[in-house]
């Protein structure tokens, strides 16, 4: 009985602290992950699908979640635990006092300053996007274009088809359409007639301008930092959690989408990108 206390005790003790919970079978979350634990290295790990995932869980002092399904382990077995999130949808975040991180998607904001640094002049943006994947994407265009003196051309869609028919309807009206969705095939019919504005990388490789995809290298970093901010304070200081933040995301440029479209990319840029298509 003394022998099976001293396990306890001692197995508290190695969940106590800081741990990422999350799957490495997802090459996304790997990549988070592995970041995460380069920046928060005195975290310990715990694997979503292991028996004793839920125990660490209960024993932690700050839960990293990475993907939507470890945020819902967190959320159910630590309900009263400092969690922040990665690699989470906005949509499925759901923030609270107790719940913070970094949201998988790149502001919309930061896509249009990007294209006005390619086309200053391009003030008619059209926007494809899906209100059911992302409720609050129009919103969130219409203030950065009020931000940015842009004209905003939106037109809500529920899938591919849909999508390629809202480009073409807007081919003739706007200079850029920035597509919110992962909708890669609205792009190919488009190459070098429309900078179309993608969110992903396979949208640039069939034909779209630039994308800035979500980052989960950055993601991983940027919430280690939060969940070592929040463990690093006194017990009783760690709730409420500070507000979500945001990845810049990767940039993805299409050279010869560029230059069939008369747009020069600029050197520092094309330095700055992930990748660059030619």
């Amino acid at each position: 009985m003394v022998a099976l206390g001293v396990w306890a005790a001692s197995s508290s003790a190695a969940w106590a602290g800081g741990v990422v919970v999350g799957s490495d079978k997802n090459a996304g979350h790997k990549e988070a992950i592995d970041a995460a634990r380069s920046v928060a290295a005195e975290f310990s790990f715990a694997d979503e699908d292991s028996m004793d995932a839920a125990e660490q869980l209960r024993h932690a002092d700050v839960i990293l979640a990475v993907g939507a399904r470890a945020l819902t382990m967190a959320r159910a077995v630590a309900p009263d635990k400092p969690v922040v999130y990665a690699m989470v949808p906005a949509a499925e975040a759901l923030p609270s006092k107790n719940v913070t991180g970094v949201v998988l998607e790149v502001p919309v904001y930061a896509a249009f300053v990007q294209w006005k640094q390619l086309r200053y002049d391009g003030a008619r943006v059209g926007v494809v996007y899906s209100p059911k994947v992302s409720p609050t994407a129009l919103a969130e265009a219409t203030r950065a274009a009020a931000a940015l003196g842009l004209t905003l051309w939106p037109r809500a869609c529920d899938d591919a088809a849909h999508a390629s028919a809202a480009v073409a309807e807007l081919a003739s009206k706007v200079d850029a359409v920035w597509i919110a969705e992962p909708f890669p095939d609205a792009a190919a019919k488009w190459t070098g007639k429309l900078a179309l504005l993608g969110s992903d990388e396979r949208a640039v490789t069939l034909g779209a301008l630039f994308a800035l995809a979500p980052d989960a290298r950055d993601i991983g970093r940027r919430a280690a930092r939060m969940a070592l901010a929040i463990a690093n304070r006194a017990a009783e200081q760690r709730l409420p959690v500070p507000p979500p933040s945001t990845s810049p995301g990767a940039l993805l440029l299409n050279a010869k989408t560029a230059e069939a479209l008369g747009i020069e990319l600029p050197e520092q840029l094309v330095r700055k990108a992930r990748k660059v298509i030619r």
